[in-house]
């Protein structure tokens, strides 16, 4: 392998933290559009339970990040039966 000078290498250096930090940005935005699209199901009676068939995330993450957000889970879901 043959070494590159010194401005070569910054400038990978540079493309490739530019690319990372753009990368970031939209998938902090795609996290974003889902949460907005998971708090308008919620509103509209969509348990989390149902969300969490759906997304990434469990039951409980939903619940929390939708109070967080002052919406309150509609009742309803899969519960543990003893017997």
């Amino acid at each position: 392998m043959v070494p590159m000078a010194a401005e070569q290498a910054d400038a990978k250096v540079e493309l490739a933290a530019t690319r990372h930090a753009k990368a970031q940005a939209e998938a902090e935005a795609a996290l974003d559009d889902l949460w907005q699209a998971i708090e308008a199901a919620a509103r509209d009676g969509r348990t989390t339970d149902q969300l969490a068939e759906v997304t990434p995330f469990t039951g409980a993450q939903i619940r929390r990040q939708l109070r967080k957000r002052g919406v309150r889970p509609a009742k309803g879901g899969s519960r543990l039966r003893r017997g």
